[in-house]
């Protein structure tokens, strides 16, 4: 499989985040919607094998990457140490290879700036406005100026399934990304075609791997590592029978998770979840990782 970097020019603020699981389900439906619900069922039977047809990362800022958790800080006297949330291209290319310390920041950079917009709230019997006039917030988010053009990096790794996966990125841009796609929000589109990026598979002496996608650990996968943890609840897509809302609670890995696997990694880790809702037992839920591969830290973690 060989690695791609896919530019997506966000035009609206969005509000759902970029993760890899979200934006799968949402290219499932481009599937359902372009191809037939035939096509979609072989697709989720394929992820369901051990030879995914493709991986997703996260979307990132061009530029920036999550950092690695086995970074290292470099201690000054006068700065408080505290890992970066997010390195740049060159720093996250160099902990690769030599999973060095890091200088600490005393400010660390944020490529995301967050916002809240009210919104009316719509009765779903009469599909209109409250009695009340009731409001609620939706937080919403946009692209701090990076100098990179405003673009969003999608990770893909894939052996044959690149231009259907970029048609069906552009056919999505049609209708927007994530939630209140429908009031504007989450509009992008697809940014020339997808450039190669074989350093991210082949780093020389490889052991490791930082995940650039949240995800779920197979019951196989390594152990050994470090990694934070997020909490979601993802909701159904509106097209699904049954009027069902959410498919429960779900604990991921964060990207930037770092394992130890003892030899070269592989091309995806994690697992397809499946049985995430007893209402909707077909219903299966996106998470593999994207790993990018490294060299564990000399003498381990400390």
């Amino acid at each position: 499989m060989m690695t791609y970097r896919i530019r997506l020019i966000p035009r609206s603020p969005w509000a759902t985040p970029w993760h890899a699981d979200t934006l799968f389900a949402a290219l499932c439906w481009q599937v359902a919607a372009t191809e037939g619900e035939g096509s979609l069922l072989e697709l989720l039977q394929e992820f369901q094998s051990e030879n995914a047809p493709f991986v997703l990362s996260d979307a990132f800022p061009v530029g920036w990457f999550p950092c690695p958790l086995t970074a290292r800080l470099k201690r000054l006297p006068e700065i408080k140490p505290r890992r970066p949330d997010w390195v740049c291209e060159k720093q996250f290319r160099a902990l690769l290879s030599d999973p060095g310390e890091l200088l600490a920041d005393p400010h660390p950079f944020e490529p995301f700036v967050a916002s809240r917009q009210l919104h009316a709230r719509i009765d779903r019997v009469t599909g209109t406005t409250t009695p009340n006039g009731q409001l609620f917030e939706v937080e919403t988010f946009t692209l701090r100026n990076t100098g990179n053009g405003g673009a969003l990096a999608l990770f893909v790794r894939t052996r044959n399934s690149l231009d259907r996966l970029t048609s069906l990125l552009r056919s999505l841009s049609l209708t927007g990304f994530g939630k209140k796609r429908s009031s504007g929000f989450g509009a992008f589109e697809v940014s020339g075609d997808p450039e190669p990026c074989p350093w991210m598979d082949q780093i020389e002496g490889a052991d490791a791997f930082v995940s650039l996608s949240h995800f779920v650990p197979a019951q196989e996968d390594p152990t050994e590592g470090r990694w934070s943890l997020l909490t979601k609840y993802p909701k159904f897509s509106p097209g699904v029978p049954h009027g069902l809302v959410f498919k429960g609670r779900l604990t991921m890995l964060r990207p930037g998770s770092v394992f130890h696997t003892g030899g070269r990694p592989r091309s995806f880790y994690g697992t397809m979840l499946t049985n995430v809702s007893p209402d909707f037992p077909q219903a299966v839920h996106y998470a593999l990782a994207f790993p990018v591969p490294m060299r564990w830290p000399e003498g381990g973690m400390k």
